[in-house]
C-alpha cells in the first residue's frame, strides 16, 4: 500500500479496513498523535479493555512486546499493541531484527501501532528507522503526517476559536500563522490563550499584535523588510530586541541569509515567467508557498544585483564567523547598515 497523507489516512481509518500492521509518523506531531488516538477508538473502542490493550515506549524489552502480541482477544475482536516514540535508530540490532520479525510474523488478531508521536523523522540516511519503516509499508500502512496547507491551517485556527467560543477571520488567522508557527501544538495554545482574552468577541489584529510573541522567522522577516525599506531605525530596533531575547547570532544569520534566498528564488520565477507555485513546489516549499507571493510582491524594492551583493555580504560574515572569533552584536549590527547600504545602491562591493 502507498504511504498515506493526512486525507486518505482519514478515509482509511473510516472504511474500517483495518490492516495489522501501522506506522505513524510525520513533522505534524499533534496530528500524528491525533489520528493514532482516532485508530485506537476505531479499533479498540472508546474504553479499551486492559487485557487486549497494550502499550510500550523506547524503554521496553523487545521480548516483552512479543508476548503481547501473542495474546488473544478476550471480549474484543482485536488484540492492540501500541508501541509509543520508539528511538528505532537507538536500538540493537538484534532488537531491530527481533521487531521486525514480530511484525512480519503476526496473528490475524493481533495489530501492531507503531507511533511517533514526539520523534522527529531522521534522516534518509537512517538505517535502522528504513528498515523497520520498509517492513511496515510492505506488511501494512505508513501514514507521513505532515505540516498542513495555508488554507487548511486557516480553517482549523477558525474551527478551534469557535470551539473556545470567540471568532477570528481568516485573514487574522492567516496573521497568527504567519507571525507565530504552523505547529498545531502552538497554534491550539494561542487560540486557547486569545479565545479566553476576547471572550464572545472577534480575535482582532491588535489582540494578536499584543499578546502572541512572534517566533525568530517572523522576526527575521520584519528584519529583513525593514532593511529592504532602508528603515535604519527600524532595522537597529529589531536587532535590539533579537539580542533582548537572546536569539543565537548564529540562528539569526542563518535566518536572514534564508530571507534573502527567498527573495532571489521569487525574482529568478518572476525574471523567468515560473509561477511561484511551481518553484515553491520544485523546491518543497510545501506549506511555506506563501513565502514566495510574499517576496515577489516586494521584490521591486531591491534591485537583482544588490540581492546578489546582499547574499555575498551574509557569506562573508557566514565565514568570519565560524573561522575567528569576532563580537556577534558588532559584527550584525556592521552587517544590517551593509545590507541598508546595498539596498540603497551606495556600495558597490
Amino acid at each position: 500500500m502507498p504511504i498515506l497523507k493526512e486525507s486518505d489516512f482519514k478515509k482509511h481509518i473510516s472504511s474500517k479496513q483495518f490492516s495489522n500492521l501501522y506506522f505513524i509518523d510525520g513533522e505534524e506531531k499533534k496530528l500524528v498523535g491525533m489520528y493514532t488516538d482516532a485508530l485506537v477508538k476505531k479499533l479498540m473502542g472508546d474504553y479499551p479493555p486492559e487485557f487486549n490493550f497494550h502499550v510500550f515506549d523506547s524503554d521496553s524489552e523487545i521480548t516483552d512486546v512479543s508476548v503481547a502480541c501473542d495474546v488473544m482477544p478476550f471480549m474484543s475482536d482485536k488484540n492492540c499493541v501500541k508501541l509509543v516514540d520508539f528511538d528505532l535508530e537507538s536500538m540493537t540490532t538484534d532488537d531491530i531484527n527481533a521487531l521486525c520479525e514480530i511484525a512480519k510474523n503476526l496473528p490475524d488478531t493481533t495489530t501492531i501501532i507503531l507511533t511517533m508521536t514526539t520523534v522527529a523523522p531522521p534522516l534518509k540516511a537512517a538505517k535502522k528507522y528504513k528498515k523497520v519503516r520498509d517492513i511496515f509499508e510492505k506488511n501494512g500502512v505508513v501514514a507521513d503526517l505532515g505540516f498542513r496547507s495555508a488554507i487548511s491551517l486557516e480553517k482549523t485556527v477558525c474551527k478551534w476559536a469557535n470551539e473556545c467560543g470567540s471568532k477570528i477571520s481568516p485573514l487574522i488567522a492567516s496573521k497568527l500563522i504567519n507571525i507565530c508557527s504552523n505547529d498545531l501544538n502552538v497554534l491550539r495554545n494561542e487560540i486557547e490563550k486569545l479565545s479566553a482574552f476576547a471572550g464572545e468577541d472577534e480575535i482582532t489584529d491588535e489582540m494578536i499584535s499584543t499578546m502572541v510573541a512572534k517566533n525568530l522567522q517572523a522576526k527575521i522577516y520584519d528584519l529583513f523588510d525593514y532593511v529592504i525599506a532602508q528603515n535604519f531605525d527600524k532595522a537597529m530596533s529589531t536587532v535590539d530586541v533579537l539580542f533582548y531575547q537572546r536569539e543565537e547570532p548564529v540562528s539569526i544569520l542563518i535566518a536572514l541569509s534564508n530571507a534573502y534566498v527567498d527573495m532571489y528564488r521569487a525574482r529568478v520565477a518572476l525574471e523567468s515567467g515560473i509561477p511561484t507555485k511551481i518553484m515553491a513546489d520544485e523546491l518543497s516549499y510545501k506549506n511555506r508557498a506563501w513565502v514566495l507571493d510574499k517576496m515577489a510582491k516586494n521584490s521591486r524594492r531591491i534591485s537583482t544585483v544588490a540581492l546578489r551583493r546582499s547574499l555575498d555580504a551574509l557569506l562573508d560574515l557566514n565565514e568570519r564567523m565560524v573561522s575567528v572569533t569576532v563580537n556577534p552584536r558588532v559584527e550584525i549590527e556592521k552587517l544590517i547598515s551593509r545590507l541598508i547600504l546595498i539596498a540603497r545602491g551606495e556600495e558597490n562591493g
